[in-house]
């Protein structure tokens, strides 16, 4: 059924909605594989399907446009990990003794998904995070903000997990970041990876898992 135009000169919020979406999907692609320094602003609303002009109606400016893409790859970890590590706390909460650990790998588990799903989020997180700047700054005050909310699941249950008992929640998820990030940094390479299904890895979280947790895989 075709939907009623509205007035004339007139966008309807749907409409906006939606050319705001496909431009922060295309600067998305542009940023992760481009850089932001490379990435064309022009490109970015060619790729998008609109004029540079409605592209900077919408954004105004590259910056702006770079802090809407990566609000939106950072909302996508919260609003999957923030009920994850919600509902991880209340079980902890109410069996301590026994749900901590549980409770500890369904978010490593989360973490772990979400980033293999999305690997242009990986590409770009990683892009402006390794060096300095106002870009950096961002990127590290938005994960700072998931990483410490995770931090008192994380020493529950230290006491559970032994191999956890050597880490901090800084060093955990450092070593949790380099083995997920690796196979999407450099896909050639992973693709090489055989995983050894009769040691109970059968998948790539599995195996991240196994290294990192040997005594808590299953579950």
């Amino acid at each position: 059924m075709r939907i009623p135009a509205g007035r004339p000169g007139k966008r309807s919020a749907s409409d906006a909605e939606r050319t705001r979406g496909a431009i922060i999907g295309a600067a998305l692609t542009a940023f992760a594989e481009q850089g932001f320094d490379k990435a064309s602003v022009r490109d970015i609303a060619r790729e998008a399907g609109v004029s540079h002009g409605i592209l900077r109606h919408h954004f105004g400016s590259k910056m702006a446009l770079w802090t809407q893409v990566m609000d939106q790859v950072f909302d996508h970890f919260a609003n999957h990990m923030v009920p994850l590590l919600r509902s991880a706390n209340k079980a902890s909460a109410e069996e301590p003794l026994t749900s901590a650990a549980e409770s500890f790998r369904k978010v490593v588990c989360g973490f772990i998904d979400i980033s293999l799903q999305n690997p242009e989020y990986t590409r770009l997180l990683v892009l402006e995070t390794k060096g300095e700047g106002e870009r950096a700054e961002y990127c590290q005050k938005r994960f700072a903000a998931l990483h410490d909310a995770i931090d008192g699941l994380f020493q529950h249950a230290k006491e559970q997990i032994p191999a956890l008992q050597k880490h901090s929640n800084d060093s955990f998820f450092y070593c949790l970041m380099s083995l997920t990030y690796f196979h999407l940094l450099f896909p050639a390479m992973g693709a090489s990876i055989e995983f050894p299904i009769q040691q109970g890895f059968s998948s790539k979280r599995e195996m991240i898992l196994g290294v990192l947790m040997p005594d808590f895989v299953s579950g």
